[in-house]
């Protein structure tokens, strides 16, 4: 009987992590398209170009549609430069929020190639895919 219960429990575990898993994953699914699009900082300096669920591009005052890699997690973006000036960088991970057409990345934990070391907040413009200048 003993084994049983034990089974049982394992089954149990086993079954909530993967419901929580699958969960994640719709989550995630659902940000990536939500972040598709043409992101512009609240202060105009900066603008992010989403063009798929695992590459955008950067413009601003030194760089212009400059292309990094990206992974979504349930509260964190991993972001790396693999643009022109292709140096060798690490991956770094940034805290980040998105609600109604706002999206806020944390860059002030660790140095991301191309942001400076602060939150920056972006806001959605026209829900429609524009490109570079």
């Amino acid at each position: 009987m003993k084994i049983n219960i034990t089974v049982f429990g394992l089954l149990l575990i086993i079954a909530v992590t993967l419901m929580m898993s699958c969960s994640n994953k719709d989550e995630i699914g659902t940000i990536q398209k939500e972040l598709l699009g043409t992101w512009v900082s609240t202060d105009k300096s900066d603008t992010l170009y989403f063009t798929t669920k695992n590459d955008f591009y950067q413009s601003n005052g030194s760089m212009i549609y400059d292309h990094y890699d990206y992974k979504l997690f349930p509260d964190s973006i991993e972001i790396r430069y693999s643009g022109k000036l292709y140096i060798l960088v690490q991956p770094t991970m940034h805290k980040y929020s998105i609600n109604n057409g706002i999206l806020a990345i944390d860059f002030s934990n660790v140095q991301c190639y191309g942001f400076p070391l602060k939150e920056i907040t972006y806001k959605k413009e026209n829900n429609k895919l524009q490109h570079a200048p």
